[in-house]
């Protein structure tokens, strides 16, 4: 499509099928377009000088598909409102246009807007994003004030325009949304947000929101390095946000990705700046820079760090959807066994994964026990009966206690015990699995009750992720999960051997 002017864009066909042309996203919510949206968006994107905009290559663009998209979702109207868009999309320019926009537009339109990082630096952006194209715009004072006032007092930065509207900028405290009134609130750079932040912040900016008809609170930022009462991740998470979000899949193996062929991919489906603000060439350069890849997977692919992570990471949507009826259970002649004991030996679980004749990887839940009382000789009877080795985790010291008891049996079962690294691409491909369509599991309340609270559980060592239990939540009982995914890790492997007998499920 050719790049459309900015006259070109009011039209209703034209602005869908140019903003059509970004990826995919991770995650979004209803977009909606209207004759008014688009005008207010146009106003600001004249503001702030769009129709000047170039690319990288020093061509014309304009406006940029991504940046409709995010104008499309802010017009649904929703009052909690997430962009989670990598760095170097321009979602800030976007963001700024909607808001110029309807100041400009709209009578007596109030908007607060700060940066989770420094007051200092919210100033800054707005001299350098808002009013120095405002400036050049309307290079004559008495011409452009006519138009919009631009106050550039330290720590007062903001527009005001004839028509009641006002644009303010503060620091990222309560101090400067207490007792005001906004018809939006935003909060960019969300990611960067410390908990106390976020919390001072939304404490201070949600009760602004409450005397203005349909007003709205903004986060936008890129990926967090932690999760848990980070004000980007919880408005991403919010059921009732509106969300644009592009990234990769939060179940990537980051750990085994080593090489740019493997990475291009995850990027061009993950960065909608790819193109229009970005040359693919420059994020080629970084991952090659050592010292720009610790940052990669959050600032490009959009991927949180696991740390303090709180929310499920098996989509329940998903997992409901793989669930067959426990009759259904028919092992067949390849098939793995795995078990698994809670750190401190709480809980236990012995999973059985083998090859369907539907093409798919089936799990079950063959045997679970809170404690560890006779753990080993249920372990062993079954084993027996189904004359498979025993997978399990090397690493783990309450497994080893199980296994010491097992060796003793006469004849002792065949061990595979599996590295930490084995661990870690196992939760990686269970959770793929469910993704694509590839797996069922047969429909047990413990297993579905681990599946609804594991989470991402980062490694301090080796780099990855596996799964792990909620923040404050030791006690949780997720063996059947890690079990099942360490099942089918080793299922990859396993050897045919004579018919598999049914047992008895747990």
């Amino acid at each position: 499509m050719t790049n459309p002017t900015m006259k070109d864009l009011q039209n209703e066909a034209t602005w869908l099928e140019w903003r059509d042309q970004i990826p995919t996203p991770h995650k979004v919510t209803e977009l909606v377009t209207t004759e008014d949206s688009r005008r207010e968006f146009l106003e600001g994107a004249r503001l702030l000088r769009l129709d000047k905009k170039r690319r990288y290559d020093g061509t014309i663009i304009g406006p940029t598909p991504i940046q409709l998209a995010i104008a499309d979702m802010l017009a649904a109207g929703h009052k909690v409102n997430a962009v989670w868009e990598p760095r170097r999309t321009t979602k800030t320019t976007s963001i700024q246009a909607v808001l110029l926009g309807r100041c400009a537009l709209r009578e007596d339109y109030l908007v607060g807007w700060t940066l989770a990082t420094t007051g200092a630096k919210a100033g800054e952006r707005f001299k350098k994003d808002i009013s120095a194209p405002i400036i050049r715009l309307y290079p004559d004072k008495r011409d452009r004030e006519e138009f919009v006032k631009v106050e550039l007092s330290k720590g007062s930065e903001g527009l005001v325009f004839p028509n009641g509207s006002y644009f303010n900028v503060y620091a990222p405290n309560a101090d400067g949304f207490t007792s005001n009134a906004f018809d939006t609130a935003w909060v960019d750079e969300g990611g960067k947000a410390t908990p106390e932040m976020g919390d001072d912040l939304t404490t201070a900016i949600r009760p602004t929101l409450h005397t203005r008809a349909d007003a709205q609170l903004i986060i936008s930022g890129t990926a967090p390095k932690y999760r848990e009462g980070n004000l980007l991740w919880d408005a991403l998470n919010d059921p009732a946000a509106g969300v644009i979000a592009h990234a990769a899949p939060d179940e990537t193996d980051t750990d085994g990705l080593e090489t740019w062929e493997q990475v291009e991919p995850l990027v061009l489906a993950a960065h909608p700046g790819i193109g229009w603000s970005t040359p693919l060439s420059a994020i080629e350069d970084d991952w090659n820079s050592p010292p720009m890849r610790k940052g990669f997977f959050a600032e490009i692919l959009g991927i949180a760090g696991a740390e303090g992570s709180n929310t499920a990471l098996i989509p329940t949507p998903l997992w409901t959807a793989a669930a067959v009826p426990l009759s259904e259970a028919a092992p067949a002649a390849v098939s793995s066994l795995c078990l698994f004991v809670h750190p401190d030996g709480d809980f236990a679980s012995l999973v059985q994964a083998w090859a369907g004749a539907d093409g798919r990887t089936h799990i079950a839940l063959v045997h679970h026990q809170a404690g560890q009382k006779n753990l080993a000789r249920n372990v062993l009877a079954i084993a027996r009966k189904l004359g498979r080795p025993i997978t399990f985790d090397s690493a783990s010291a309450a497994t080893a206690n199980v296994l010491t008891e097992l060796r003793a049996a006469r004849p002792a079962p065949q061990e595979r015990p599996m590295l930490s690294r084995d661990v870690r691409k196992a939760a990686v491909l269970f959770t793929s699995a469910i993704r694509e369509d590839k797996l069922r599991h047969h429909d047990q309340q413990e297993m579905n009750s681990a599946a609804e609270i594991a989470v991402k559980r980062a490694w301090s060592s080796g780099g990855g992720w596996s799964f792990g239990r909620p923040k404050r939540r030791d006690d949780a009982d997720i063996t059947p999960i890690e079990a099942a995914a360490l099942a089918v890790y080793a299922l990859q492997t396993e050897k045919p051997t004579g018919t598999v007998p049914s047992i008895v499920f747990a």
